[in-house]
């Protein structure tokens, strides 16, 4: 199935963190039961020319922390602000490997072994503590994501330290007054570049993805 993923990444420092996390702004609207962390370790992988970064795509296996794994690829994004719009196809996976296939059927129109016949290679490793939670908004479902970890690539490694807010179901609108309100009460910065596109960085290519 097509999935288009609709989010605003976030940079916040520890304390302004917290005092978010305690405001009357956040638990007023927190879904009760709704918070959940896990250990996600994502990679990323590409044919050694980067066929697939060069036509717009983004592919990852993520280990779930929970037993599960899954294969995602994510189309060249818009973004404007912070805020990031994109197609997302998820599929699910038995064990921890790169599969090409399937993702035609899903929504992107053709396979990823037409632009990688020989296969790929690992470029960099994601690794994250995730927590989430659902907020329930006047007008849309807002899911709050932090995470804290590292990128990993060729013995270098960069920092992750970030809050996202994806939509899940209603208005675009209602998330941007949200996060309006979140830098009233806090000092934010925004993030436009992916974790991809971070990775890429650390290897030493360049992208705005």
């Amino acid at each position: 199935m097509k999935n288009v993923e609709i989010e605003l990444k976030l940079l916040l420092d520890e304390q302004d963190l917290k005092k978010l996390l305690a405001s009357e702004l956040l638990q007023g609207v927190l879904r009760e039961g709704s918070k959940k962390k896990r250990n996600l370790v994502s990679c990323y992988y590409d044919t050694a020319d980067l066929m697939l970064k060069k036509h717009g795509i983004a592919y990852r296996v993520r280990d779930k922390g929970d037993g599960s794994f899954e294969a995602t690829v994510k189309t060249d994004r818009k973004s404007s602000g912070g805020l990031s719009e994109r197609v997302e196809i998820n599929i699910p996976l038995a064990e921890n490997t790169a599969v090409l296939e399937g993702f035609g059927e899903r929504g992107l129109g053709f396979e990823l072994t037409e632009l990688a016949p020989n296969g790929v290679e690992k470029l960099f490793t994601v690794a994250v503590e995730r927590t989430t939670y659902l907020l329930d908004l006047e007008g849309a479902v807002v899911e709050v994501a932090i995470d804290n970890g590292k990128i990993y690539a060729n013995g270098k490694e960069d920092a992750i330290d970030e809050v996202e807010l994806e939509l899940v179901e209603g208005k675009v609108e209602v998330m941007l007054r949200f996060a309006e309100q979140i830098a009233k009460l806090v000092s934010v910065h925004k993030e436009e570049r992916s974790k991809f596109a971070r990775g890429l960085a650390l290897i030493g290519v360049k992208s705005d993805y």
